[in-house]
């Protein structure tokens, strides 16, 4: 044979087949699902077909020797048999699907088995021992984080808890699947629950709730499969039984017989027939209540035999039953193991860790060390630069110094004359030595006095800042009328103080500007504080717009008696903090207000013009950068 050949059918093997067989196994693990999911689809409504596609499902399962698909084959026989009321074939099913899940460690099938094994428990009447095994499957499930099986466990529960006539409980339960089944949009599970709350509230004669949740399941427009058709149905019959109403108890009875009959479950036939047989002898139609006697005997009769063939079963059960016990406690065992490993685990990573820690320390430490070594001669020879750089930094913090001195000295200078008068008034009045209507005149007076050393104190510390440290700007779009409008209503009360009329003429454009907007505040706030100073009893102060190529214009016109140009051009021209003036009604000031405004505006690039009219008062030009794009 040629060795081109040979090297094809080496490549062939270790290549290509792996990946064919790969593929096999793939394409049967999707048909047992395709076969495994239409079964569920169409048990509830023809048995015999949905039995037919588990034995498809079946035979492709062994074809692929995968034990998993072996087992999730005969867990669907154990679910589909219940349904029609087998439980002893169902009980062998379960047990064929757990042997294969225990020996494989598939937890999710195991704790599905268990649940199977409590069914069936729960169906011959022992449902103390089916409580017990949907609490084992509720353990391994708690691990598996899977809502919808867990909804079926609480569900479960609750009808045994029925049984039981612990109605209570049954009711807690049936509501926490309600809400599983509600978060995972699993509308057969409402079905179920909705059906087995009717069933409580018959038992505690609450015929109305009862109509209405088998109602509910009826009506839904989710179609109920027809098992949960035929409960709610047969519900009703009986609900009307108790009620008297004898017609329309035979006309749900009648519904509720034929659903069960498509699904061929005997439970549900036998329950159905009964119930019909009572009501229509209750109307003395003895012919068919025999009739449906006869039925019900039947179907009874062969539940009878399931019986028997259960309880040849039942020793083995209850070997199972035992060896689940012991499985729920390995299993508990071996999360506690797991735990101390992990906390074992945890601990030899955090002294791993501390050692690691300890070692880079250590090494760094040894390295600091040599470093600082090699500095320090360096830093011997930069001592005498040293020197050079602190005489300089003695020099700034002199003059630190003499800001800060000049600073605390506006301070008590400037505050000590407010504060003294506010200080006699509060004496005065502490004395009873003030009439109301001197109060009342002291008061507007002690407004006044308060919102002008605010208005003071708002200057100085902002002149503090700029002598200090420099402000910071920040500059934004600004609308200059809505910061005028905002400055004059914090000097409303002022104003009001000296009867003066402030008259704000709104620009018929988009004043916008570009600039700091704490330093606009103090801008305006400052030229209008200005002008209420120097404005007469009753007087006027006019603010208007202007604008030009580069800038928009705020003017502040007050009608004092105006200004020296000598006054202006030092305004104008000094940058220092300059002797206030008396204002008409002997407002003191800092000096500091108008220096602020220079300051800001150049800050700003703007600027500040001065006009004097005669006998019209001091126009105040304030004039600031228009925004772009505006």
């Amino acid at each position: 044979m040629p060795r081109t050949v040979i090297s094809f059918l080496i490549v062939f093997i270790f290549l290509v087949l792996p990946q064919t067989k790969s593929y096999s196994f793939n394409l049967q693990k999707d048909s047992v699902s395709y076969y495994l999911a239409e079964s569920k689809k169409i048990v509830y409504s023809d048995f015999k077909v949905a039995e037919k596609l588990l034995k498809k499902a079946e035979t492709v399962a062994k074809k692929s020797n995968d034990p998993i698909l072996l087992a999730d084959v005969a867990h669907n026989y154990g679910a589909s048999y219940y349904m029609v009321g087998s439980y002893d074939v169902a009980l062998k099913k379960f047990m064929e699907a757990l042997l294969l899940y225990e020996e494989n460690n598939h937890t999710l099938g195991i704790a599905k088995c268990l649940i199977g094994q409590g069914l069936i428990q729960q169906g011959i009447g022992r449902n103390e021992e089916a409580i017990k095994l949907f609490r084992g499957a509720n353990i391994l499930i708690s691990d598996l984080k899977d809502a919808v099986l867990e909804s079926k466990v609480y569900f479960n529960i609750g009808i045994s808890q029925i049984e039981l006539k612990d109605y209570e409980s049954s009711y807690k339960n049936f509501h926490k699947a309600m809400k599983l089944a509600v978060r995972n949009k699993d509308a057969n599970m409402e079905h179920l629950v909705f059906n087995r709350l009717g069933n409580i509230h018959y038992l505690k004669n609450d015929l109305d709730s009862s109509v209405y949740y088998y109602q509910k399941v009826i009506t839904d427009s989710y179609q109920p499969n027809e098992w949960e058709k035929s409960f709610a149905l047969t519900g009703l019959s009986e609900v009307y039984i108790k009620e008297g109403n004898y017609k329309k108890a035979q006309e749900y009875g009648l519904k509720g017989f034929e659903a069960a009959k498509i699904v061929q479950a005997k439970w549900d036939i036998a329950r159905a027939a009964e119930i019909l047989s009572i009501a229509y002898k209750n109307e003395n139609n003895y012919e068919m209540a025999f009739k449906y006697l006869t039925i019900c005997k039947s179907y009874n009769d062969s539940l009878f035999n399931d019986t028997k063939l259960k309880e040849i079963n039942l020793l083995q059960l209850k070997r199972k039953e035992a060896e689940n016990e012991k499985l729920v406690a390995k299993n508990e065992a071996a999360q506690h193991k797991l735990k101390n490993t992990r906390l074992f685990s945890v601990s030899v990573i955090l002294f791993m860790l501390y050692l690691l820690t300890i070692i880079y320390q250590y090494t760094k430490n040894s390295k600091i060390k040599e470093k600082l070594y090699n500095e320090l001669e360096i830093k011997n020879r930069d001592i005498e630069n040293q020197k050079v750089l602190i005489t300089a930094q003695n020099h700034n913090l002199s003059e630190l110094n003499q800001t800060k001195n000049r600073l605390f000295s506006i301070l008590s200078h400037d505050l000590r004359s407010p504060i003294a008068s506010i200080q006699q008034v509060l004496g005065l009045l502490k004395e009873g030595e003030i009439s109301n209507e001197e109060l009342k005149v002291l008061a507007e007076h002690l407004i006044t006095q308060v919102d002008s050393t605010s208005i003071m104190l708002n200057t100085i510390l902002h002149w503090s800042m700029t002598q200090l440290d420099g402000a910071k700007i920040n500059k934004e779009n600004i609308d200059l009328e809505s910061a005028v409008r905002d400055s004059i209503a914090a000097l409303e009360l002022t104003a009001k103080a000296k009867e003066i009329n402030i008259v704000h003429v709104n620009s018929h454009e988009d004043v916008i500007i570009d600039a700091d907007k704490g330093h606009v505040h103090i801008i305006l706030n400052n030229l209008i504080s200005n002008a209420i100073k120097f404005t007469p009893l009753a007087g006027t102060i006019e603010i208007r717009y202007s604008e030009d190529d580069i800038f928009h214009n705020v003017h502040i016109t007050d009608s004092g008696a105006g200004i020296s140009q000598v006054k202006i051009e030092e305004i104008l021209n000094f940058d220092k903090r300059m002797v206030s003036e008396k204002g008409t009604g002997f407002e003191e000031g800092t000096g500091l207000g108008l220096l602020l405004v220079k300051q800001f505006l150049s800050d700003n690039n703007g600027k500040l013009d001065i006009v004097y009219h005669q006998n019209q008062g001091t126009e105040f030009i304030a004039a600031l950068p228009k925004a772009k794009n505006f």
